[in-house]
């Protein structure tokens, strides 16, 4: 099999998934393919690579190239982890609201920060929906870039006949945080989700077979979901917070959702638009220089990687290798999967790519239907579904009316007048102007 991680240099995606690959007996064999514009960085993951290898007793064989065309020309995988314009251009998104009274957590999916960061992830990501196209037209292609279901529905917008599957572990993160709270594996809990990602919704979710919102009520016993989560350690890839936004979501609206709260809030009105608020609810906020810190730490883990001081870490909770196994077995699996929403969620836009279980086998991915969503839970998450259908559109086509408009409708931005939402909308252009050749013609 020929797998080829864009981004390949990525100190924090590659080693994980390396790993994965590691631990699956059917992807003994295959071709790594690390494509990265940074060529040092892509070079270190390959030593790290090749050391895990060689003390599992595992062939893999790992090739650097900054060389798109050699890269993508029939591949049977494409991982996608990069982060266009690197810290650098991420700073604006984050620091720039700050000035508008808008205290971005993540800055990754939605509110201002996403909104800038789909603009100028949009061309790269058509410019690879046309070489897949010519390149690797079979190959399935795996998206784990922020935001992801954004730049997910660029290659649907693009070329619609691609295999695409956008990923991300919230939801089954989640479920594991759940079975830590009811005493439980999480292989016994069976979840009807539905929502968009990083704002998702457990509808329904049963715990061998019995009612699990009841057991759920049972166990808090007029208590706070917060009060109780503290004694649990961090489930892979999930942080640890209080999970006050979680806990007043489920106490308001009677649904769980997503266990990042610095993700959730996003979405929402109220929780950043002031430094009180963001502290009374914990919310922990991925500042640049954070970022900056835990990229260092993460390429310490590589060195030690590379020296055989650290061994391979266990399996993650990402699907991604899931779906190489499924094509190289023929074996079909259900989990969590990001695809454009054609009646999934009947009540969600067309075409919003939306998050559901769903079937990843050999021939591509079907969504499972959830049907409508509940009143009060459509009325938070259809907002987010027209925004990133407005925003895709004019970061394809360079229609700054229609972007400056869609951050308009945005509930970080619910505060600001549409003229100042506008100013805001312009300095974030201006800041990432070598990343939006729609916007800026040369």
């Amino acid at each position: 099999m020929k797998i080829v991680m864009i981004g390949g240099g990525s100190c924090n995606w590659s080693p994980k998934l390396i790993c994965d690959i590691l631990h699956e007996d059917s992807l003994n064999g295959s071709e790594i393919w690390l494509e990265d514009i940074d060529l040092k960085a892509a070079e270190k993951i390959k030593a790290a690579g090749e050391r895990l290898a060689k003390d599992n007793g595992r062939q893999l064989k790992f090739i650097v190239t900054n060389d798109e065309d050699a890269a993508f020309r029939g591949a049977d995988i494409i991982l996608i982890t990069i982060s266009t314009g690197g810290l650098k251009t991420m700073r604006p998104d984050v620091e720039l609201p700050e000035r508008y009274g808008i205290y971005q957590a993540v800055g990754d999916t939605v509110g201002p920060g996403g909104w800038s960061r789909t603009l100028r992830n949009v061309p790269v990501f058509a410019a690879w929906a046309e070489k897949f196209r010519r390149l690797c037209p079979n190959a399935f292609i795996l998206n784990y870039t922020n935001p992801m279901a954004s730049l997910t529905g660029v290659f649907h917008a693009v070329a619609p006949e691609l295999k695409v599957l956008g990923l991300c572990h919230g939801p089954v993160g989640t479920m594991h945080f759940l079975a830590k709270l009811l005493g439980t594996d999480v292989s016994h809990i069976n979840a009807k989700v539905g929502g968009i990602n990083h704002f998702f919704w457990i509808l329904d979710f049963t715990v061998d077979g019995k009612d699990g919102y009841a057991m759920l009520k049972e166990r808090l016993a007029g208590r706070h979901i917060y009060e109780l989560d503290k004694a649990y350690d961090p489930v892979n890839g999930i942080f640890s917070r209080s999970h006050r936004v979680m806990t007043e979501l489920y106490e308001r609206f009677g649904y769980l959702t997503y266990t990042a709260d610095n993700h959730t809030a996003e979405f929402l009105p109220g929780y950043l638009l002031d430094l009180k608020a963001v502290e009374d609810y914990n919310i922990f906020r991925k500042k640049i220089d954070w970022r900056a810190e835990n990229y260092r730490t993460a390429w310490e883990r590589v060195d030690k990687l590379i020296s055989g001081e650290e061994k391979i870490s266990p399996p993650s909770i990402e699907v991604a290798v899931k779906v190489m196994d499924s094509i190289q077995t023929g074996k079909s699996y259900l989990d969590i999967v990001n695809l454009p929403n054609e009646g999934q969620i009947t009540n969600l836009p067309r075409h919003a790519v939306v998050e559901t279980f769903g079937s990843i086998g050999p021939v591509g991915f079907q969504p499972i239907s959830v049907g409508e969503l509940p009143p009060e839970l459509l009325g938070l998450t259809i907002p987010h579904c027209n925004i990133e259908l407005m925003t895709l559109e004019a970061a394809l086509t360079g229609n700054k009316r229609l972007a400056l408009q869609a951050l308009m409708l945005d509930p970080l931005c619910h505060k600001l007048t549409f003229a100042e939402i506008t100013k805001m909308g312009e300095e974030l252009m201006e800041a990432n102007r070598d990343w939006l050749p729609q916007f800026f013609k040369k």
